[in-house]
Parts: C-alpha cells; structure tokens; sequence
C-alpha cells in the first residue's frame, strides 16, 4: 500500500521562481499547487489545506507577512498547524525571524538563490515533523 503524496502550496509572483519550485517538488514526489499572490493562495486554502506552504515574502496585494496573519488567525484550526517555509531573497526574512507574532524559526526560512538540496531536506524535514 502506498503513502499518499503530501501537498504543497507555493505561493510567489515570480513566474520562473514558481515554475522551478513545481518541477523540483513534483519530480520529488509531491504534489504541488502554484499560484503567483495571496489572494490566490487564500482561495486554494479554502478548499483544501496543504500540509505545506512554501511563501515568498514580497508579493504584490497581498504580502507573506499579512498571509500568514490571515492563515494563522482562520475560522479552521487545520489551517493553524500547517508549516510554512519562507522562501525570499527579501531582506524583511530577518524581521519576520525576529517577530514573535509571525512564530516562523530560522530553518524554516530558505534564501534566495538557494540550493536545491538544501530545499528538498527543509521540506522533508518540515513535513516529517507534522
């Protein structure tokens, strides 16, 4: 009996950025939804929960910070526990860290460029943990 693949919701506007993602992780085994802002990763959240997210911080509209806001303050406390690894060359990565209200840990943020394994073991061992 096989496992079912875990899913993944990357959210980020760069077109390349989330086209390598989706190769990278689909070939890994996941299964992956893409989609470019916020407000198309809030529409995926209401029909299904991913059991992880992978966020860009600087969007247009709707940003990660404010994202992880609305994901964290939800009506569905399945929406609470998912992990969320940030992956942005943006420098707002460190005031996220230092941010308590955001309760994002230092492995749990990948900067951009990054290398594809270091990617691959992040999101094994994020969603091993959930």
């Amino acid at each position: 009996m096989s496992e079912t693949p875990k899913h993944i919701l990357v959210v980020d506007d760069n077109e390349s950025i989330r086209e390598l993602l989706t190769e990278l992780l689909s070939h890994a085994g996941y299964v992956v939804t893409s989609v470019d802002d916020g407000i198309g990763a809030m529409t995926v959240l209401k029909k299904q929960v991913p059991d992880l997210i992978i966020l860009d911080v600087m969007m247009p509209v709707i940003d990660g910070p404010h994202l992880i806001e609305v994901i964290r303050a939800a009506d569905n406390p399945e929406m609470w526990q998912v992990p969320i690894l940030i992956c942005s060359a943006s420098e707002k990565i460190d005031e996220i860290l230092a941010s308590s209200e955001f309760n994002i840990a230092p492995e749990d943020c990948l900067r951009k460029p990054f290398e594809v394994t270091d990617l691959l073991h992040r999101v094994a061992d994020r969603l091993m943990r959930t």
